[in-house]
């Protein structure tokens, strides 16, 4: 599974939602995945990828 990359080298938000999605996580912490901050939602995206 590879995610697009824009020119700085980073992955958007609603990237890393459409693939939290595919895995079948819709909420953290109460919360649905578009109310979380980035880093919470690059950190559980990373974690699912093993990084």
């Amino acid at each position: 599974m590879r995610t697009q990359i824009d020119k700085k080298g980073e992955v958007n938000k609603d990237q890393i939602i459409q693939e939290l999605l595919k895995f079948g996580i819709f909420k953290k912490y109460n919360k649905q995945l578009y109310e979380l901050p980035f880093v919470v939602l690059q950190k559980e995206f990373n974690q699912l990828r093993g990084e």
